[in-house]
């Protein structure tokens, strides 16, 4: 695993230094396998005995994802990581792994939607595991207050957080995790969902995290092109996250993994393109009279300070409600509507209709998602571009 160097540096070359035979391919290979086979019975017996450090099944380990997973573990300064077919599948394996009978979880209210699902399933489907809900902003004080406990087993959060990009302060609330895990007689893990900011704009293992979370359909990858997730953090915990993937099936198959690991080369570059377009159109839009309030973390403190840049992701409240957020996401013509994020085309959402629509509207209003809220995810494009078309969008909004 390449530990030296910049981000870019690790980017293209951590995990690819193992790559058989002596012809050395510029490209790391695909091993679209799922099994391999063996001279004999007492070499398969041995593989079996050691799952995942042999070529055996591709549920256990496969070079191409091994390499993408060093990669990832390398780009977090993790001591490990582990593939994914999917971020949800990272999140619950990681939550399912952390939490047994008897424990508790605090998880922040701001949470993308599937994550909010999954939340609401366990509180339903598994009582004995409670899952306490608490206002992001509020996390830190929460642990300081009544919110530890013996039973406290894990804290999740995402920073910055979908879809009003609100940013924790992650190395205050990593201490006070530690407070915690020391008045309760217990760990308490921190998990945190970097979707939002990987790095090298946000490195949550760096600022006390022990684990971090992706959806890598996204940034990591980048392209739009193909689902994984990764959980990366200390040694230990990530091998029994790993352990879980292998007991419930979700690995990533070699040619997402491929796919992810290519993408993975560009991160930084593209991530760069991507931050300047946001601060862009965050700055446009904070100055039309159509828009009530903009969610960007190069607005917020919290950002500023534990963010390289401001991100690639904005928000932005229209002051008209359902019926100006219809009308500027009619209005575009060069930005996408596009249920994701994270790749190269500049793409919006309604998250009360999208990501967000399993909430009440009241339980929405209250955590601030509006009729009239639009995400935008910034691609490449080029900057004069995108502020034309969301000019020219916004100038459609009708006024109240």
């Amino acid at each position: 695993m390449t530990r030296g160097g910049g981000p870019s540096t690790r980017a293209v070359h951590a995990g690819e230094a193992a790559a058989p035979p002596a012809w050395r391919p510029a490209a790391f290979p695909i091993y679209q396998t799922a099994p391999w086979t063996f001279a004999s019975a007492g070499e398969l017996e041995e593989a079996y005995a050691r799952p995942g450090r042999d070529a055996l099944y591709s549920r256990y380990g496969n070079p191409t994802v091994r390499a993408v997973e060093e990669k990832v573990a390398s780009l977090e300064e993790a001591d490990d990581a582990v593939a994914f077919a999917s971020g949800m599948a990272a999140v619950s394996a990681t939550l399912g792994t952390l939490l047994a009978s008897g424990d508790r979880l605090i998880a922040a209210e701001e949470v993308y939607g599937g994550t909010d699902g999954f939340l609401a399933w366990l509180a339903e489907r598994q009582p004995e595991v409670a899952v306490e809900r608490v206002p992001v902003g509020r996390i830190l004080a929460h642990l300081e207050g009544a919110g530890d406990g013996p039973d406290l087993a894990a804290v999740f959060l995402e920073t910055p957080s979908n879809p009003l990009l609100a940013c924790c302060d992650l190395a205050a609330v990593a201490a006070a995790c530690r407070r915690a895990g020391e008045r309760g007689g217990r760990h308490v893990a921190l998990v945190v969902d970097g979707t939002f900011a990987p790095p090298p704009v946000q490195s949550a293992i760096l600022l006390g995290a022990d684990l971090v979370v992706h959806s890598a359909t996204k940034f990591l990858a980048g392209h739009s092109d193909v689902t994984a997730g990764f959980a990366a953090g200390a040694g230990a915990m990530v091998e029994a996250i790993r352990h879980t993937m292998r007991t419930t099936g979700g690995c990533l198959d070699p040619h997402a993994a491929f796919l992810v690991g290519r993408g993975i080369k560009t991160l930084a570059l593209r991530l760069a393109r991507q931050a300047d377009n946001a601060d862009r159109l965050a700055r446009l839009a904070a100055s039309h009279p159509a828009v009530a309030r903009v969610f960007y973390p190069g607005f917020d403190p919290v950002g500023r300070a534990q963010m390289s840049s401001g991100g690639a992701m904005l928000a932005l409240d229209l002051a008209g409600g359902a019926a100006a957020a219809d009308a500027f996401v009619g209005g575009l013509s060069l930005v996408r509507i596009i249920p994701s994020l994270g790749g190269v085309e500049t793409g919006v959402t309604v998250p009360a209709r999208t990501s967000h629509r399993f909430l009440a509207p009241e339980e929405r209003r209250a955590r601030g998602i509006g009729d009239g809220l639009v995400r935008l995810s910034c691609g490449i494009e080029d900057g004069e571009d995108l502020e034309e078309d969301l000019s020219r969008a916004l100038d459609g909004v009708p006024r109240r």
